[in-house]
């Protein structure tokens, strides 16, 4: 989490990028892949001298190492907060009358949001419960504005 915290400035970017890339998810075959995660976070840092410095000092032995790591968090990260959104949404549908929820379930967006769901699941519950202690941190790293939801 340091590290992370110290690399923000580079990696703002790379935020704003899977911004524009969790938009068009549904294009995507899995926007939740670790390789390409990490693949991301490589490119921001590369050229970085001080960011390759502050990955070292922190002990680090390779920035590769490094975004493996801040892959896996990232990832679930995303899935935590992803799933916390969909059970809300999908909370908010029982206010429908169950003609509106007949009507919604025949558009492509329901399919869109069963097929986001599943690609979610797929992250380790392991991986997801691995963070937990460290939302309030990951919350003002990737979304200052975001409250706890623990």
């Amino acid at each position: 989490m340091t590290t992370y915290t110290q690399l923000t400035p580079y990696l703002d970017d790379l935020e704003e990028d899977e911004d524009d890339e969790l938009d068009v998810a549904d294009n995507e075959d899995d926007f939740l892949d670790l390789a390409s995660l990490q693949e991301e976070i490589l490119k921001s840092l590369a050229g970085e001298t001080e960011a390759l410095s502050i990955i070292e000092q922190n002990g680090y032995a390779s920035p590769d190492v490094f975004a493996e790591q801040a892959a896996y968090i990232t990832r679930a990260y995303i899935a935590h907060t992803a799933l916390i959104n969909l059970d809300e949404f999908e909370a908010s549908l029982q206010n429908m009358t169950p003609e509106e929820r007949e009507n919604l379930a025949a558009m492509p967006f329901a399919q869109s949001l069963q097929e986001t769901r599943q690609q979610l699941s797929n992250v380790p519950d392991a991986h997801i419960e691995s963070i937990r202690p460290y939302l309030d941190r990951l919350h003002e790293v990737f979304d200052p504005s975001a409250q706890s939801d623990q």
